[in-house]
């Protein structure tokens, strides 16, 4: 499990916490969304979880991140890296080697695993994000979309018992996106945690995450069951987000809130 408790955190040279008293459990098996407005400090969280801060990121941190009962503080990030895979907001800062190939396999040879057992996570990752066919090419040369693809599936081969997602559907058409849904659904089935940073509320709908957390302003606008967290149209309103789509509908028509057209159609034809 991943523990934060009342974590704040202040960037060097800024006078404002982009963190303010974060309280918040990951639970292996469980996916975690993390929405709010721009600046709400969800990529600044996700940092905390793997080590980034306070060990790459200057700046002044109170409160504590446990993984596994390991404070963040104490370890190197080298280590937190076998526990916690990050896939950051702009994938292009992610890579480095020769081809996606070598990419994909970096990672899981650097943790001590052997070259064939990474050649085959990485075909496997790679087949299941429809990267396959470009797995000869130089990262740099691929497309955005194709990036955040590639970045995704280097922390997937690296088989961590934790894996943080910035924003995976940028750029993302409704195939991928789809796919996406599948490859964190089998992490869960796995016993792993997701946690998911994205704006895409209506993606956030499809995934049906275990919880949902919402912060606004550095601070825990509301946390609770991923389905009543989507569904509280006033809070997603007042963080400047808005609901999904059949949530909205339900409520317009006199509906309990419903997050898919599926639970929607079922709740009208039941009147």
């Amino acid at each position: 499990m991943i523990e934060l408790r009342d974590v704040w955190f202040r960037y060097e040279g800024s006078e404002d916490y982009a963190l303010r008293g974060i309280s918040l459990e990951v639970r292996r098996g469980e996916i975690l969304a993390v929405l709010g407005p721009n600046a709400a400090g969800k990529s600044t969280l996700l940092r905390t979880l793997n080590g980034l801060i306070p060990h790459f990121y200057s700046g002044e941190m109170k409160g504590v991140v446990l993984v596994d009962g390991v404070d963040t503080k104490s370890a190197p990030i080298s280590e937190l890296a076998k526990k916690v895979g990050l896939v950051f907001q702009n994938p292009e800062r992610m890579f480095f080697s020769q081809t996606l190939l070598d990419e994909l396999m970096f990672g899981p040879i650097n943790l001590g695993v052997d070259p064939e057992e990474a050649k085959k996570r990485a075909l496997s990752v790679a087949k299941q994000l429809h990267i396959d066919h470009l797995l000869n090419r130089p990262p740099w040369t691929l497309s955005g979309g194709e990036m955040k693809r590639a970045s995704v599936a280097a922390v997937l081969t690296m088989e961590t018992p934790y894996v943080a997602l910035d924003e995976p559907t940028q750029g993302q058409d409704a195939r991928t996106k789809e796919a996406l849904i599948e490859v964190v659904s089998e992490l869960r089935s796995k016993g792993r945690a997701v946690i998911v940073v994205s704006h895409d509320v209506e993606w956030l709908a499809d995934l049906s995450p275990d919880s949902a957390v919402v912060l606004d302003g550095g601070k825990v606008a509301i946390v609770g069951r991923g389905e009543e967290v989507l569904a509280d149209v006033d809070v997603m309103r007042r963080c400047s987000l808005s609901p999904p789509i059949c949530v909205q509908v339900a409520r317009m028509v006199g509906l309990p809130p419903k997050l898919t057209p599926s639970s929607l159609l079922a709740s009208v034809l039941e009147r």
